[in-house]
C-alpha cells in the first residue's frame, strides 16, 4: 500500500536535513525563521527571478541552498481573508509533491505580517494534506524495487503541546479519508456487500458496535426496497449499523446513512459502459460513513 509520511512536533527548526518549507502569503514576505538559510540573499533572489508573489498554489523550490539542506520550498498561500481549511490541505499537498528524493521535510508555521504564525489547527491541516498527497491505491500493482521511502515531516511551533493534540485529531481524520478512498477503489470483485461488512466490522477496534443485518434479518426488519434492488445479484445484500456512543446522556444521537450499492450497472436500462468502471465508487456514501 502507500508509504505514507510520519509527523513529528518540534519547538524550533533546530539543525534540519532534507527539505525546508516556508509559507508567504499573497503580497507577503519570508517568514522570520527563514533568516538563517538566506545564505547571501538566496531564497529573496529566487522569490524575484522567480517573480513570486505569495498567490495561493503557487511554489518556488530553491536546491541545495545551504549546507546540509537539499531544498527550501517556498509555498504561497493567498490572500488571508480567503484562507479555510481547504487552504491548508493545498499547500500541504502541494509541498509534499515537491520533495523529489528527500526523505525529511520540516515545516516552519511562522509568519510574516499582523499574523505571526499559522493556529495548531492549521499547522496540521498541512500535514494532514501530505498524509492525503501520498495516498495511492497499489493494492494489487506488481512491487516496484526502487519504493517510495518514508518521509519525515516535523511540524515547527512554538506552542508545541497545542499542535500536538491538534494533529492527533487531524490525524485520525486523515486515517478515515484514507480508509474510505480504500474502501472506494476495491473493484466490486473484491469488494461485495458482504466483504463491505466485514470492513465495516473493523472499527470495533475503534470502540464502534457494530450490528450486521443478513438477508433473514432485512426481512424481519421489512427493507423489502433494498431487498428488492439485491434481487439484481447472486451475491447476498448486508446492512452495517455502526453506533459510537460518546456523547453525553441527554443528548441526541445523530444518523448517517449512506449508499452502499457496491457496482451500479443501472436500473431498466444498463448504464452506457463508457465510465461503467466507476460505478465501482456508487459506495462511497457507505464508505464516508464507515
Amino acid at each position: 500500500m502507500a508509504t505514507f509520511p510520519s509527523v513529528a512536533v518540534a519547538k524550533s527548526i533546530g539543525k534540519p536535513r532534507g527539505a525546508i518549507v516556508f509559507f508567504v502569503p499573497q503580497d507577503g514576505a519570508l517568514p522570520p525563521s527563514a533568516g538563517p538559510f538566506n545564505t547571501d540573499g538566496r531564497l529573496t533572489q529566487a522569490i524575484r527571478v522567480a517573480e513570486f508573489d505569495g498567490k495561493a498554489g503557487v511554489l518556488v523550490n530553491v536546491l541545495a541552498p545551504a549546507d546540509g539542506i537539499d531544498r527550501v520550498l517556498i509555498v504561497g498561500l493567498g490572500k488571508p481573508e480567503e484562507w479555510n481549511e481547504e487552504t491548508w490541505l493545498k499547500a500541504g499537498g502541494k509541498a509534499f509533491a515537491a520533495l523529489g528524493k528527500s526523505t525529511s521535510m520540516t515545516v516552519a508555521t511562522d509568519l510574516d505580517g499582523e499574523r505571526k504564525a499559522l493556529s495548531a489547527e492549521e499547522a496540521s491541516g498541512l500535514a494532514m494534506g501530505a498524509m492525503l498527497r501520498a495516498y495511492d491505491f497499489d493494492a494489487y500493482r506488481t512491487k516496484k524495487k526502487d519504493e517510495k521511502k518514508k518521509v519525515a515531516i516535523t511540524l515547527v511551533s512554538g506552542d508545541d503541546s497545542a499542535l500536538r493534540k491538534a494533529w492527533k485529531q487531524a490525524q485520525a481524520i486523515a486515517d478515515g479519508v484514507i480508509f474510505a478512498r480504500d474502501l472506494v477503489n476495491e473493484p466490486a470483485n473484491m469488494l461485495g456487500p458482504v466483504e463491505f461488512a466485514k470492513k465495516a466490522e473493523s472499527l470495533k477496534k475503534l470502540g464502534c458496535t457494530v450490528t450486521v443485518l443478513d438477508e433473514k434479518k432485512l426481512k424481519t426488519e421489512k427493507m423489502g426496497a433494498l431487498l428488492g434492488v439485491a434481487q439484481g445479484s447472486v451475491r447476498p445484500a448486508r446492512v452495517a449499523i455502526i453506533e459510537w456512543k460518546g456523547g453525553k446522556a441527554k443528548e441526541k444521537p445523530v444518523a448517517f446513512v449512506g449508499k452502499g450499492v457496491v457496482f451500479d450497472t443501472g436500473g431498466i436500462s444498463i448504464k452506457p459502459a463508457a465510465g461503467m468502471e466507476d460505478m465501482k465508487g456508487d459506495m462511497g456514501g457507505a464508505a464516508a460513513v464507515c
